[in-house]
């Protein structure tokens, strides 16, 4: 014989199946039924009454096993008056809401507490009017419904506040950085990247580096005060070797005796040295001649300019 079906009210509806796979707080099963707290309230000691859901001694509620397999048919719900619409704390919330922002930054500026913030997002969302930006930390940051900001997740923020502006790094200094495995970082940085926030680019030892573009910077989840990633270490960092590359720049081309003369440089020194400068791609001939002069290849321009950056940082 087929059990007869259950008549519930949509919210009552919407609760039970927010339910169905997961044990919830009452804030989470609002949000997933996209219900107010007041209703959700209603709607969950409904069901309790009808032996579908219970509360366990830590305030999370979950369905029996009646709950996990009723069939149930739908109501409307009692037209509530003004339900639909903001009240004055939620109006002064969304005209606060001009981009997204942090939950504790609202409380902040409305002067009120997190626990009221989260009230009144819970219930402007229930109205359709704000969005969260991750479903896994509601109420982390928020947006209005329609803003086309793009919002990131809450790793994804911590992995691209992490990416300095000056210079490029690596994604296991920037793992280090935002205490994060290497394998998620990457998946990260591979979305930033398509998202126009992070640029990609072949680093001085051949792997890649990754910078925050001038739109990744202006994001509004972009931390300044977050912990940045350090820069790779460089193909070579003795001052000698940074003095050399500085006098052939310097001049544009110079053979090993101007080198010398400039630097003070035994031959016997200098010759190892620009042969372990041209073995790390930094200085090439320019000509074929035993005695052509050496000058900067690109490798070299860009290892010199991170060197001076690094001195003077």
């Amino acid at each position: 014989m087929i059990a007869e079906a259950q008549t519930l009210t949509k919210s009552q509806a919407a609760c039970l199946i927010a339910l169905r796979h997961h044990q919830r707080t009452q804030p989470e099963i609002a949000i997933e039924a996209r219900l107010d707290l007041k209703k959700t309230t209603t709607a969950l000691r409904a069901l309790a009454s009808l032996g579908l859901t219970k509360q366990d001694q830590t305030k999370k509620w979950h369905v029996t096993e009646r709950g996990k397999t009723c069939h149930f048919r739908t109501v409307a719900d009692r037209t509530r008056r003004n339900y639909g619409l903001p009240g004055p704390a939620g109006r002064r919330l969304l005209k606060l809401l001009i981009r997204p922002m942090q939950c504790n930054e609202i409380a902040e500026k409305l002067g009120v507490t997190h626990q009221r913030v989260r009230q009144l997002l819970i219930k402007l969302h229930a109205q359709g009017r704000v969005v969260f930006g991750d479903v896994d930390n509601p109420f982390w940051i928020v947006m209005r419904a329609g803003d086309k900001t793009p919002l990131l997740s809450f790793d994804q923020e911590r992995v691209l506040s992490a990416i300095p502006r000056e210079y490029s790094t690596t994604v296991t200094k920037i793992r280090i950085a935002a205490r994060m495995p290497e394998n998620k970082v990457e998946r990260i940085l591979g979305s930033l990247s398509t998202g126009r926030l992070v640029d990609v680019s072949r680093g001085l030892q051949g792997n890649r580096e990754y910078r925050l573009t001038a739109s990744g910077l202006r994001h509004p989840q972009h931390s300044k005060s977050g912990r940045c990633a350090e820069p790779p270490r460089l193909p070579v960092e003795s001052d000698r070797v940074r003095n050399v590359l500085s006098a052939i720049l310097d001049v544009g081309t110079l053979r090993i005796r101007d080198v010398m003369k400039v630097l003070g440089i035994e031959r016997q020194s200098i010759n190892a040295l620009m042969q372990y400068l041209k073995r790390k791609e930094l200085v090439r001939k320019n000509g074929e001649g035993y005695n052509a002069p050496y000058l900067l290849t690109d490798k070299g321009h860009t290892t010199l300019l991170e060197m001076t950056r690094r001195r003077a940082a």
